[in-house]
């Protein structure tokens, strides 16, 4: 065997033989697999993932992983953000200017990138004593927060700016709920909005996390508390939203929690901000974890009726309310607990095998074969002493999650295990975590989504 020894990042030249470099993980993509027709020995699906590496204050570099679609996504599912790696015998690379992919990779210190190839290269863990001093690197930005613009400049020159990058030292105020979709290309994706403030302004920025490691490190963000330092933030137009918007792309890196001093200014700055505010998208679903505020029905009957919402927005807000289960339709009619939809346009469709109407959608009236999904569409009524919330809804993979099962596995039971299944709740005290949506003059409805129901604990709320 070839004798290893370790190399800092700042060290690296290309072509250089027997590479052992160490460093924690601190930023990682998705894993992308695709079809190899190109080349000559790897016909069939392959698959790449990027993650940047660590090593001191100064250093850091993108470290690309190629091979077979198991060994890569077997690489990739045990280390993440926050592991300690030893890189060893990767191929050093210079990075070029010109080359369209470091569109799509972080902007990092070193001029270099290294190439793990599957049988050519290994990534270990590192469990020496050493550990500990790269874990260090984690909360250290990998620039001065010097460079972090103010919400209040952006927002007031975004038009001017669009098509650049910016850094932004924020705190976040709004944790959605992780959400699964479908890409237009039938891709299935998992992401997570959050939204974020830096006190010079009173408006609040959304954005949204894309990459894995990121959603799964974002479900323990505590609003108010959790500072991020973003470098490379993007300033592009919202196709969707038909605007100019910041976001979360392949070229971000996130600090969290960043040891700087500035952080605990932004923190007093921000505590002004109402502890029931929701994300500006109505679409995006709060992360119940976030969620702590005990409301009664009475309470929430007199917030809705007190239209203080600015003309045009819709109030919403998320509690917490200590109350029976009265009814929930489970034993019913399927059709009246589930609903089938287009995977990509979510309108709702008569039965799987029938094709979307929507002319606007790529799998619309029989243009290609028919990509439906089955969701859980269930109504719920609750009761405390103050009074009674009527249509409750509960849905989607939120209700997988109540339920203890899958909509296949539900539509398999017979009528009586779906009966046992709402006794579990039915007539039961319970803390109930709802997200309710205040009535519009284009929807005069309110609507009272149920993100968890548990039965109740002894815990300790901020009541309303």
């Amino acid at each position: 065997m070839s004798f290893l020894y370790r190399q800092e990042i700042k060290s690296l030249q290309e072509g250089m033989p027997n590479t052992f470099v160490i460093g924690i993980i601190i930023n990682s993509s998705n894993v992308k697999t695709f079809t190899a027709t190109q080349t000559k020995f790897n016909r069939g699906e392959r698959s790449v993932w990027t993650f940047t590496l660590r090593d001191s204050e100064e250093d850091f570099i993108n470290v690309t992983v190629w091979g077979s679609m198991e060994f890569v996504k077997q690489v990739s599912s045990t280390f993440n953000i926050g592991s300690v790696v030893e890189v060893i015998s990767a191929k050093i690379m210079k990075r070029q200017a010109n080359d369209k992919n470091e569109q799509f990779v972080p902007s990092t210190s070193s001029s270099f990138a290294l190439i793990v190839n599957e049988g050519a290269a290994l990534i270990h863990n590192h469990d020496a004593p050493t550990r500990e001093q790269y874990k260090n690197l984690l909360m250290q930005p990998v620039k001065s927060v010097n460079s972090a613009k103010s919400l209040k400049n952006i927002l007031d020159n975004i038009e001017a700016l669009c098509d650049r990058s910016v850094d932004l030292l924020v705190v976040v105020t709004f944790i959605g709920d992780t959400r699964n979709i479908m890409t237009r290309n039938g891709q299935a994706l998992t992401c997570r909005s959050f939204e974020v403030t830096d006190g010079s302004t009173d408006n609040t920025v959304s954005l949204i996390l894309w990459d894995k490691d990121w959603v799964e490190r974002s479900a323990f963000w505590e609003p108010k508390r959790t500072i991020l330092f973003l470098v490379d933030v993007r300033i592009a137009h919202d196709e969707y939203k038909k605007k100019i918007a910041l976001s979360i792309s392949r070229r971000t890196l996130i600090t969290e929690c960043p040891d700087v001093p500035q952080a605990a200014n932004i923190i007093s700055a921000i505590q002004h901000y109402d502890p029931d505010s929701i994300c500006s998208d109505s679409f995006t679903i709060p992360n119940p974890n976030t969620i702590t505020t005990v409301m009664t029905i009475q309470q929430i009957t007199e917030k809705l009726q007190r239209k203080t919402n600015v003309e045009g927005e819709r109030l919403q807000f998320a509690t917490i309310v200590k109350a029976s289960v009265t009814e929930m339709n489970l034993d019913g009619s399927l059709k009246d607990v589930i609903s089938v939809k287009c995977a990509l346009c979510k309108k709702i469709v008569p039965n799987m095998k029938d094709p979307c109407m929507n002319l606007n959608c790529p799998s619309g009236n029989g243009i290609r074969t028919p990509l439906n999904i089955v969701k859980f569409n269930i109504k719920i009524n609750l009761k405390d002493d103050t009074g009674y919330l009527i249509g409750c809804r509960l849905t989607g993979d939120i209700a997988e999650r109540v339920m203890g099962c899958t909509v296949d596995e539900f539509q398999a039971m017979t009528v009586e295990k779906r009966a046992k299944l709402k006794w579990l709740y039915l007539l039961e005290e319970c803390n109930v975590r709802l997200h309710i949506l205040g009535p519009t003059s284009a929807f005069p409805y309110v609507l009272y989504n149920i993100l968890s129901i548990q039965h109740c604990l002894d815990e300790t709320y901020a009541v309303e």
